[in-house]
């Protein structure tokens, strides 16, 4: 190599994002049950893939040969009865992101045709996963769209979950996840006031976005091992899981428009 000549790029790891791992039926796209959910587990580990935190990304001399980051958003009662026994057999580890009003309680914040709700972790459940080594990050205080709240909120919003989460598991929080992957300027900058290090979302902006957010691919419900694929390596499929991902948040503004206040 010319030793004048700069460094190769470097491939941005790879971040899935799962929601519920649950067995029941619900009329939403976020749930995959939990023999998918092994089979998507079995084939990261029959592709050579290793789990990877998103601190870890921040180093990437460090980093295995095939990294991947898999989060969890809304801290689901699911995820550890679920997840973490089937993550733990294949020797990976996870990030989850947490609604700090909501813990131990029913998803009342979101919009569930047919009156079916989903418990969130209570404490112990969170201090059982972070013991197990996952990474905790914020997913706010009560899930609101931050583009659609005053300033002052969205300020507080970040800045009371990240506190709550700190004192109750007595672990730096430096990750957020934006409700709904809906961000701005205004957005950013409370990030930034609140001491977050980046945030994820499931679209950037702008490429200069990258500093502050990952960008990450959600696994459905009808998702499939050709769409795991194509989310991991970026194939040409990947402008279909794009489109894809822009339906599903179309259709997910739904919660913020009818419960624009989370409440």
């Amino acid at each position: 190599m010319n030793p004048g000549a700069p460094p190769p790029s470097i491939r941005p790891v790879p971040i899935l994002a799962f929601h519920k791992v649950d067995d029941r039926f619900e009329w939403g796209v976020t749930r995959i049950g939990r023999s998918r959910f092994c089979r998507v587990v079995s084939e990261l580990r029959d592709w050579g893939y290793a789990s990877v935190s998103l601190t870890d990304c921040a180093d990437p001399g460090r980093l295995p040969e095939k990294p991947v980051v898999l989060t969890f958003d809304d801290s689901y009662e699911s995820v550890l009865r679920n997840a973490l026994p089937v993550l733990a057999s294949a020797g990976f580890k996870a990030t989850l992101f947490v609604i700090t009003d909501y813990i131990g309680r029913e998803n009342a914040w979101d919009v569930n045709l047919g009156w079916i709700r989903f418990t969130h972790l209570d404490w112990p459940g969170l201090r059982e996963l972070r013991d197990a080594g996952w990474e905790i990050g914020s997913h706010t205080a009560r899930h609101p769209d931050l583009t659609r709240i005053s300033a002052s909120r969205v300020e507080s919003e970040l800045r009371d979950s990240r506190r709550i989460l700190e004192d109750g598991l007595n672990r730096p929080v430096r990750f957020l996840s934006f409700p709904f992957g809906r961000y701005n300027d205004t957005v950013l900058d409370a990030m930034r006031l609140a001491g977050y290090e980046k945030a994820v979302g499931f679209r950037l902006r702008k490429p200069e976005d990258k500093t502050l957010v990952f960008e990450r691919k959600a696994y459905y419900l009808f998702d499939g091992r050709l769409s795991l694929r194509s989310k991991l390596t970026g194939s040409p499929l990947g402008f279909l899981e794009n489109i894809k991902l822009r339906v599903i948040n179309f259709f997910s503004h739904g919660t913020a428009l009818v419960k624009p206040s989370s409440d």
